[in-house]
């Protein structure tokens, strides 16, 4: 199995802050996501110079920490994928009616769900090619149907 777990983020009503979402499910099971019960996202501005392609968006923690930046690889349905900052964790993105504002506000209801693909960082390219091939479908339903928490 390549993938190992999952977060669930949503953008929750009547949230103060325009960019964040917060887990509301999750395996329980990759303690760097543990310590992360919100997250928010935002226009990524922690690339370095001299980097080949630059993301639209980024991940930072509750503490303004940058997680990772998202490459988006498939507009339409919501598919990205990035890696957990200081690991060799690569993590795939399946995000639901998100959209972002002029202002950085994302949608009310919106859902980021997060896969992580333990120790597969440097095989981004094969795995994200599984991922848009539908071939990691099974993986991920198998995943959505282990979930031990729900903060809802």
């Amino acid at each position: 199995m390549i993938l190992t777990d999952i977060y669930r983020y949503e953008r929750l009503a009547n949230q103060k802050s325009k960019s964040r979402i917060d887990c509301t499910a999750s395996t329980k099971s990759y303690p760097d996501f543990e310590e992360k019960p919100f997250i928010y996202i935002g226009v990524n501005d922690h690339i370095q110079a001299g980097r080949q392609r630059k993301s639209d968006l980024s991940v930072t923690s509750g503490k303004g920490k940058h997680v990772t930046s998202i490459f988006q690889t498939d507009l339409q349905n919501g598919l990205a994928y990035g890696d957990n900052r200081g690991t060799t964790d690569l993590l795939l993105f399946i995000s639901n009616n998100f959209s972002m504002g002029s202002d950085g506000r994302i949608s009310d209801g919106a859902t980021v769900e997060i896969f992580i693909a333990r120790g597969k960082k440097f095989e981004k390219n094969q795995i994200n090619n599984l991922f848009l091939d539908g071939q990691l479908n099974s993986e991920i339903e198998q995943l959505r149907q282990s979930v031990t928490k729900s903060v809802t």
